[in-house]
Parts: structure tokens; sequence; C-alpha cells
């Protein structure tokens, strides 16, 4: 708690506003959530002492609450947190699932199940189906808040050879779906809601082109694309994945395997493409980066 309440003072003497990111760290073998001013390299501290499995991440849009997956007795469950609560006195399990997103008022947290998407109050009440994915398909092909009334999401095969993604959207209110839309998957929108980058894989003989693509919300305009490349003898970051908004929403956060090595690092890069930045260098895989802004009073 001490270092926590550091942290929250340095942040009240900086004028950017403390941006932050969240993240998951291997060390152990078990994934524990870190946090760390947004700056290079990271200097992370725990965010709260945890003997158990923790991973995937999301920080509310007011900084206050943090849900994550916890392995429970070998099944995946959300899990919802104050930010600082060094004790746990704040901590519910309130659902099995996989992937929690908040909802722009902080009043929803999405998650997926079996191949399906849900939503449930923070305190585990009012749980709602939102999918239920024709057969030979799922939708585990990521998801998030398009806005408040609508959630995007991926429903397809998959995203390797011969495989199919396409984004769709769900009325909340109607649970109606609309779709597909956009050929890509892993849907994530901005924190101010006005972008969102999806992911299109191409495969080929010698290797695999990786495309980050950045659309303006809601007209669904192309605003940009990022461009990665995997294959033998590489020689920039390979298998890039768990890609989120800084907190700032000028940049997207991802790991990657440097080239050369075996774990992964946490990245930065500008949403044009440019100033790709290595934020963490361990001997152990860093995953699930979030950005946000701490509430800091």
């Amino acid at each position: 708690m001490k270092k926590y309440l550091v942290f929250l003072m340095a942040c009240l003497v900086m004028t950017w506003g403390c941006a932050s990111i969240v993240y998951v760290s291997q060390e152990t073998g078990m994934g524990r959530l870190l946090s760390a001013t947004d700056e290079v390299p990271l200097q992370p501290s725990v965010l709260f002492v945890s003997a158990q499995d923790d991973s995937m991440p999301d920080v509310s849009h007011d900084g206050r609450w943090v849900a994550f997956k916890r392995v429970v007795g070998g099944f995946d469950r959300i899990i919802v947190r104050q930010v600082g609560d060094a004790a746990g006195t704040t901590e519910r399990n309130i659902a099995q699932g996989t992937r929690p997103r908040w909802s722009p008022s902080g009043s929803w947290v999405l998650f997926r199940n079996q191949g399906k998407i849900f939503q449930i109050r923070p305190d585990g009440t009012s749980l709602m189906q939102l999918t239920n994915p024709p057969a030979n398909v799922t939708d585990n092909f990521g998801h998030d808040y398009f806005n408040a009334s609508t959630v995007v999401f991926g429903r397809g095969t998959g995203t390797g050879p011969g495989q199919v993604v396409g984004l769709y959207l769900v009325d909340l209110a109607s649970t109606a779906v609309t779709g597909p839309g956009l050929g890509c998957s892993q849907p994530v929108v901005s924190h101010d809601g006005s972008r969102m980058s999806c992911e299109i894989k191409y495969h080929f003989g010698w290797g695999t082109m990786h495309y980050i693509q950045i659309y303006a919300v809601p007209s669904m305009q192309a605003a940009g694309s990022i461009a990665f490349t995997y294959g033998p003898n590489a020689t920039t970051v390979q298998n890039v994945a768990n890609v989120a908004f800084s907190a700032d929403d000028e940049r997207l956060l991802f790991s990657a395997v440097p080239p050369g090595e075996t774990k992964r690092e946490i990245y930065s890069i500008r949403l044009d493409g440019t100033g790709i930045t290595r934020l963490t260098t361990n001997g152990w895989d860093d995953v699930y980066p979030d950005g946000y802004k701490p509430q800091l009073w």
C-alpha cells in the first residue's frame, strides 16, 4: 500500500495526468498483475499481492477498478477489485469466463465463456447472455464495448490458414446481432470511444503478415494500418498479441517476442506505425498490457 501511495503522490505532480500501464508478469510461473507509470523503461510495482494465477487485466475508465481473469480450481473466473486495495476487501468473484472488459460507465463487465459473450454487473448480479453463435463458429475472437449501447465482437472459425473471422455488433437492449462487417478479429476500442483497432493475418509459405488496422468510430472509416512480418531469421518483433490502447489513446500497447529472444516483452507504437518502443526487458513473459489513468482522489 505504501508503494501505491508513493506512486499516487508522484502522479499528482505530473501535468500529463500520470498515464499508467497494468500488465501481467509470468516471473513466478503464474500471472501476477503489475502497474507502472507509462515511461521507458517501465518501473513496475505489484498491483496487489496474490498467490493465484491472475491475467487479462482491464481497468475501468475512471481508474478505480480492475477486472481480471483468475484460475480458481482449474476454472477461469472473472474477478473485480478496487485498484490499490492491498487487503482485498473489495474483491469479488463474479462469473466464470475470460477476457473481461469494462463498459464506458463502469456499470457492466463484458466477458466470454464457452464461445459466447456475456455481460454482468460488477457486483455479480444481472448476468446477461448477449450472443449465441450458430453451429461451427464461435465468438472467441475478441470483444469490447463499441459504445454505451453496443458491443463489437469477432465471430468465425479461426485466424489460421483457410479460416475466417468477421466483426459483428450486438445491441445491448435487444441482443440483436448485425454483421459481419469488417473482416478482422480482436477488436479493441479506445478509452475515448473514437477509434478501434482490429487484426488481420495473411499466411504464406514463408511466414505471416500481421496487420493491426485502425478505424474511426462510429463511421468505421480506415484511419491507419500497422504491419508486422513473421518468419525465419527475424530482425523485427514477432508474434504481436494482446493489443490495447495507451491511457491517452495515442499509442498501442502490445506484447511480442523480440528478435533473437524467446520470451514476450511489452512494447508500444504510435497509431501511424512509427516509434516502436520496448518497455520491458526480462527473462520471463510479460503480457496483456492495458493503459489507464489511476483515480488520484
